[in-house]
């Protein structure tokens, strides 16, 4: 079996392979950079490229696990893992975290391919019995992101198609406030054309979160293009079932309360007054991670910026700094480890002194910002907040301008921080600044020579 990118792009062929439980061979070749992708019923468990930046011996190079003297050139990958495991040149784990990272990589780059040829074999088998911990599910939906909107637009035909809620879904801690946004609006199976009509975001966005979300298994598409052949009865899905193409005109769904400007006004001054993560959120201290994924959702649902970006876009900036903020909070609060961590810190700023929470109140364009009677006392903010502020804001395309300044305002604060200058690099890559971004990674590697994840950036930069 055979076929086009264009038609059937690596990120559909993985979900299909995976709904089917198929095993194989895949082949992908894409300007004459070829990969090869092998499944073990439905799972990925291995891949390899012809680029010499994602083959074995340039990543034990990286990380200074094994010498050059024993890295031979003519030994294939896996037969070189094996050999440096049993001469006990590299420990078991080591071999696994360093190849779980060599397949990722080789997976993010093929995601993107939109032209090119594929093949599957489903007869070819790996020799090696692998098993590797991959996030298949935030690679999809990463990579999903990137692709080009006019390209996923294609990938949609029929507007009454059903887009199904899961009644179990599963769970995807790295999603953006955009993507919730969406998910609130779908609490029951409903059409393309519907669920356009109620996002309140343009046709192409809502299409994108969609097709994003429907890869990393959070939603269900009700029309995948299907090109293989099953070898097995794949098992029943956990979604409920799908109901079908509702009638036309469509039909009438109970929409999203009116919040009044008043409201607007009232939730951006509470967030913005707020001292902790449990104020920004209005919850107690004894707060479920349940009852906070609820209080997350129903604020997306009212607040969200998409929601007034039409209607009333002298808001949106201010919505948008305002969600980073609320973003952070949840992310602290749901993890038991950093809510245990930002507890004990709160502890001990409450014996030294009044609590002045490591995240501050977000400054607004003055033009907007009606000031109170009582002057505000001025809040310095460390370099560790305009940077965890800006990572937030560049997860959405249409925030990262405003992550550039963050971004930009933390390395002044801290300019021998090589992370900040990382996470402005990929915020220019991401952007399709290609010069820009080599250059902050060359001054993060300067920063720290040492910081791995500087010097891979800058040879990923350099190969492009």
């Amino acid at each position: 079996m055979n076929g086009q990118l264009s038609e059937q792009p690596l990120a559909e062929l993985i979900r299909e392979i995976s709904a089917k439980s198929l095993g194989g061979r895949l082949r992908l070749e894409h300007d004459r950079v070829h990969v090869v992708v092998y499944f073990d019923n439905g799972n990925i468990s291995y891949a390899a490229s012809n680029l010499r930046t994602l083959r074995l011996r340039e990543y034990l190079r990286k990380s200074d696990l094994v010498s050059d003297d024993n890295l031979d050139d003519r030994v294939p990958d896996l037969k070189l893992l094996k050999q440096l495991c049993a001469n006990n040149l590299l420990s078991a784990a080591a071999a696994e975290q360093v190849q779980t990272k060599q397949v990722a990589d080789v997976l993010r780059l093929a995601l993107l391919w939109t032209e090119g040829a594929w093949e599957f074999e489903s007869r070819s088998r790996l020799e090696e019995q692998l098993k590797l911990e991959l996030d298949i599910d935030t690679l999809l939906l990463e990579a999903a992101r990137r692709l080009p909107a006019d390209f996923v637009f294609s990938r949609f035909s029929n507007r009454t198609e059903v887009i199904t809620p899961l009644t179990d879904p599963l769970v995807n801690n790295n999603l953006l406030p955009v993507e919730v946004f969406l998910l609130s609006r779908l609490d029951q199976p409903t059409s393309l054309r519907d669920l356009v009509a109620v996002s309140g975001l343009g046709e192409k966005e809502t299409l994108q979160l969609i097709y994003s979300l429907a890869l990393a298994g959070v939603i269900q598409r009700q029309h995948w293009n299907s090109v293989l052949c099953d070898q097995k009865t794949a098992p029943p899905p956990r979604p409920v079932a799908l109901a079908a193409a509702p009638p036309e005109p469509p039909v009438e769904r109970e929409q999203p309360r009116e919040i009044e400007l008043t409201d607007v006004e009232s939730f951006l001054a509470r967030v913005r007054n707020a001292q902790t993560h449990y104020e920004v959120l209005d919850v107690n201290r004894e707060v479920s991670a349940e009852s906070l994924k609820k209080i997350y959702y129903q604020l997306a649902r009212n607040y969200h910026p998409d929601r007034f970006r039409k209607s009333h876009a002298s808001l949106v900036t201010r919505l948008e700094a305002t969600f980073a903020r609320i973003k952070q909070a949840y992310d602290t609060l749901r993890d038991d480890n950093l809510r245990a961590n930002y507890d004990l810190k709160l502890a001990a700023r409450k014996k030294t002194g009044p609590v002045a929470e490591h995240i501050v109140p977000v400054s607004q364009p003055e033009a907007v910002v009606e000031r109170s009677a009582e002057p505000e006392v001025p809040v310095t903010e460390s370099a560790a907040d305009r940077a965890q502020r800006g990572r937030m804001l560049a997860g959405n395309a249409k925030t990262r301008r405003a992550a550039e300044a963050e971004l930009l305002a933390a390395i002044k604060l801290d300019p021998r921080n090589a992370e900040y200058r990382v996470m402005l690099a990929e915020l220019y890559r991401d952007l399709g600044l290609k010069l820009r971004a080599k250059g902050e990674a060359e001054r993060a590697v300067a920063a720290d020579p040492n910081n791995r994840k500087a010097r891979d950036l800058l040879q990923a930069l350099k190969s492009v």
